[in-house]
């Protein structure tokens, strides 16, 4: 069975029903998921983390307008 649990002090290979290790005694027993509930979180928290930095860059992003030779004269006369 490639999905096993263990034992997390001597890594012996225990049944999903044992509550304690029938070789060292141990009730630390490792289920096979905790890596792939880790990485799902993960991959999870770095998705938010890329897109909240990319609303807020994209909020706060400032474009400066150039104005045109025609806008300054058009400027110039209104306030004549």
């Amino acid at each position: 069975m490639l999905y096993q649990y263990h034992c997390a002090c001597c890594d012996k290979v225990v049944a999903s029903t044992d509550k304690v290790c029938s070789e060292c005694g141990s009730q630390n027993i490792r289920t096979p998921y905790g890596f792939w509930i880790f990485c799902i979180i993960a991959c999870l928290a770095a998705a938010i983390v890329f897109k909240v930095a990319h609303l807020y860059l994209q909020d706060n992003q400032n474009v400066p307008v150039k104005q045109s030779f025609l806008d300054t004269l058009h400027q110039s006369d209104k306030a004549n």
